[in-house]
């Protein structure tokens, strides 16, 4: 019987730390118009919940703490090189033992910070018949959240990304030969990011491949990168974070502020997320035209929401390049299936029946 119950928890570890080890997904298209409205102000209705001013301060500030930190920890351990100055930034900003796939920031926002998150009921567009032969592991792990920075409404992953996949990159930029100019260098991160969203950060653990997340990746890259440097770069102009005072201490010098680096990039509706097999396609795109409510419920489905209003569902696109950061034809070629709502429901406009008061 003790053998049999220590097998189980072998079994389960085993499990969990494989789910940890694949990619997140995320629904930002179920109850959008709600959340979006709700951002927009409609939680003025909840006595004491912030604006979304005041969730921008919260996480800019927590930011803020995290590099005098950083300022602290460096001036406690007086690094001699540049590899022991980034093993601080590490312990600052990574997590000790899944640097990969968890931060400390991430987690704080999560499960501590007063700031709404909105979490989709039963697996959203990834629910339904969509099953393990579809998703993988993913399969069993709950959709990442959906927060509003700066604006934009993204997955909270890509706060996540942005500081562990950002630190990656950081970190194979500099493993690169520096006698390659700065676009072949920039190619190769942009290859390596690609490899991530094929492997186990994407395809090959959920079946999806998001630029979403390349982007987050990309902004989290050029982060790291003006830490301790001004930074100019192809067409990003970042002033450093931290720098050394006359007297030689480490200082913060600059706030950090999210919308200096978010964009619209991030969020999965404007850039749609890529699906490798046809299967799981046919069965999210049933799940667009089914109604977002519960079982035996009738209520506007993501489809009907879309076309009484395409601009207000999908926001201000701007259409920006993608080859900034990503490698568009290959991930195409990879997963060639887009989850683009403006194709996935392109019929005419129609009108919602109105909600009645209960």
């Amino acid at each position: 019987m003790k053998r049999r119950a220590f097998e189980l928890c072998v079994v389960t570890w085993v499990l969990l730390v494989s789910a940890r080890a694949s990619a997140k997904e995320l629904d930002q298209f179920t109850d959008r118009l709600r959340v979006l409205a709700y951002y927009a102000g409609g939680y003025r209705s909840i006595p004491g919940a912030p604006s979304p001013a005041q969730v921008d301060g919260i996480l800019d500030g927590r930011m803020n703490w995290l590099l005098d930190k950083l300022a602290a920890t460096l001036q406690r351990e007086k690094p001699r090189t540049v590899a022991e100055r980034d093993d601080s930034v590490r312990g600052v900003f990574q997590h000790g033992y899944l640097a990969e796939l968890i931060t400390p920031y991430e987690e704080w926002v999560k499960h501590e910070a007063p700031v709404p998150l909105y979490k989709v009921r039963d697996k959203g567009i990834y629910g339904h018949t969509v099953d393990y032969s579809d998703m993988r592991l993913t399969w069993y792990i709950e959709l990442s959240p959906i927060i509003q920075v700066s604006g934009v409404t993204m997955g909270l992953d890509k706060l996540g990304h942005y500081l562990a996949q950002g630190f990656q990159y950081y970190e194979h930029w500099k493993q690169l030969d520096p006698q390659l100019s700065a676009a072949a260098r920039a190619q190769a991160v942009r290859v390596y990011g690609h490899e991530q969203e094929v492997g186990q950060l994407g395809i090959a653990t959920g079946g999806v491949y998001s630029p979403a997340d390349l982007a987050a990746n990309w902004a989290g890259m050029l982060f790291f990168m003006a830490l301790f440097d001004d930074l100019h770069f192809e067409n990003a102009r970042h002033a450093r974070y931290i720098d050394r005072d006359s007297h030689g201490r480490y200082q913060r010098v600059r706030d950090f502020h999210w919308s200096e680096w978010v964009s619209a990039d991030w969020d999965e509706v404007q850039n749609p997320t890529l699906i490798e097999r046809r299967v799981l396609f046919d069965k999210v795109q049933a799940n667009f035209l089914r109604p977002q409510a519960a079982p035996g419920r009738q209520a506007p489905s993501i489809c009907d929401e879309y076309r009484a209003n395409p601009s207000a569902f999908v926001g201000a696109f701007t259409a920006p390049s993608r080859s900034r950061y990503a490698l568009p034809e290959r991930g195409r070629a990879a997963a060639p299936y887009a989850l683009d709502i403006r194709h996935l429901c392109a019929e005419p406009r129609v009108s919602l029946p109105q909600r009645t008061a209960r």
